[in-house]
């Protein structure tokens, strides 16, 4: 596996991709804690939308790694940017 494969898969989006997981995770570990139900239901969205999200730059930018990383360090810095103030 050349590095160039591994930095289009290991991305910023692929990272906040692996945190919604982990939310579906903690919800079924943890069945007796209060909002164990909103872990689940909100980590399905966020994983399954920043999977989506991308694969939709990747073909976007016609698998050009540097711009697909650019790309996704915006977007994953915004959201990290504008979630605590909502």
């Amino acid at each position: 596996m050349t590095f160039k494969k591994l930095f289009t898969i290991v991305t910023p989006l692929m990272g906040m991709a692996l945190l919604g997981l982990i939310m579906i995770g903690y919800g079924f570990v943890h069945p007796s804690q209060q909002n164990n139900v909103l872990q689940f239901i909100f980590g399905i969205p966020i994983a399954l939308g920043a999977i989506g999200a991308h694969f939709l730059i990747l073909r976007i930018v016609h698998n050009n790694t540097l711009i697909m990383w650019i790309i996704e360090a915006v977007i994953v810095g915004f959201l990290c940017y504008a979630f605590p103030k909502m």
